[in-house]
C-alpha cells in the first residue's frame, strides 16, 4: 500500500541533510522579550526603531548590489547577494518580527505606543517584500546581457540611477517613521516622479528594439526594471503613512 501511494504522490525525500533555511543560527531567547517592559517604553521602542533602520539599510544595500550584479553579469556578486540576505537580512527580519509581535500582543501598550509598534510591523512586512525583490533581480544575472558591462556606472536603461534613487527612497520612507519627520515621506513621493520617467523611457527603448533574437534577453531586463520600480512603489506605500 505504501508503495502504491508513493507512486501516486511521489516518494518522500530520503536525505536527512539539514534544509538550508535551518542553517541560519538565531537564538530568540537573546531578544530579551518580556511581558512588561524592563525599561521605559519609549526607550524600548527607540531600540526597535534602530533595529528597523539597520534592517532597512541592509535591504537597500542588497538591492543596489543585486542591480550591479545583474547589469555587470557578475554571478559571483549575485551569489553574494543571496549570502548577505541569509546572514544579515533574514536574521534582522526574524528579530524585528519577534519584537513587534511580542510588544503588540503581550505588553498592553497604550494607544500611541501600540500604533508605533504596528507601524514598525507594517514596515517590516514591506521590507520583506523589498528583500525578495532584490533576490529576484540577482537571480536574473546569468540570463541577461547589458551592452556596457565593463563600464562601472553605466547601463543603457538607466538602472544604476534608478536603483540609487530607489534605495534613497526606501531610506527616507523608513526615516519618516523613525524620526517622525513627514518631510522625508513627502520627499519620497516626489522622487517617484523621477523613477517613473526613467522607467517609461527604458520600457519604450526596449519595445522599439525588441525582435525574435533578443526577446528573451530583453524580457529578463524588463523583469529587472519592473522589480526596481516595484521597490520604489513599496517605498511610496510606506511613506504615504507618514505624510
Amino acid at each position: 500500500m505504501a508503495t502504491m501511494f508513493g507512486k501516486i504522490f511521489g516518494e518522500s525525500p530520503k536525505s536527512t541533510e539539514t534544509p538550508k533555511a535551518f542553517t541560519i543560527k538565531i537564538d530568540p531567547s537573546k531578544f530579551g522579550l518580556t511581558v512588561k517592559p524592563q525599561v521605559a517604553v519609549h526607550i524600548q521602542l527607540e531600540s526597535l526603531k534602530q533595529k528597523l533602520t539597520k534592517l532597512s539599510s541592509n535591504v537597500e544595500n542588497n538591492l543596489m548590489l543585486s542591480i550591479r550584479a545583474a547589469t555587470k553579469k557578475n554571478v559571483d556578486l549575485a551569489a553574494s547577494a543571496f549570502k548577505f540576505d541569509e546572514e544579515y537580512i533574514q536574521k534582522g527580519k526574524f528579530e524585528v518580527e519577534y519584537l513587534t509581535l511580542a510588544y503588540a500582543s503581550f505588553q498592553g501598550l497604550g494607544e500611541e505606543h501600540l500604533k508605533a509598534v504596528e507601524n514598525a510591523r507594517m514596515i517590516l512586512k514591506e521590507l520583506e517584500r523589498l528583500a525578495q525583490f532584490a533576490l529576484n533581480i540577482a537571480d536574473k544575472t546569468e540570463y541577461v546581457q547589458f551592452a556596457n558591462v565593463q563600464d562601472l556606472h553605466k547601463d543603457e536603461y538607466g538602472l544604476k540611477p534608478m536603483g540609487d534613487i530607489t534605495a534613497e527612497m526606501i531610506k527616507k520612507a523608513v526615516e519618516a517613521f523613525v524620526s517622525g519627520n513627514s518631510k522625508h515621506a513627502s520627499e519620497t513621493l516626489v522622487m517617484m516622479k523621477e523613477i517613473d520617467g526613467i522607467y517609461q523611457n527604458a520600457v519604450a527603448k526596449i519595445k522599439t528594439s525588441v525582435n525574435d533574437q533578443n526577446i528573451t534577453n530583453l524580457t529578463g531586463i524588463l523583469s529587472i526594471l519592473d522589480h526596481v520600480k516595484a521597490s520604489a512603489d513599496v517605498s511610496c506605500s510606506i511613506a504615504s503613512n507618514f505624510c
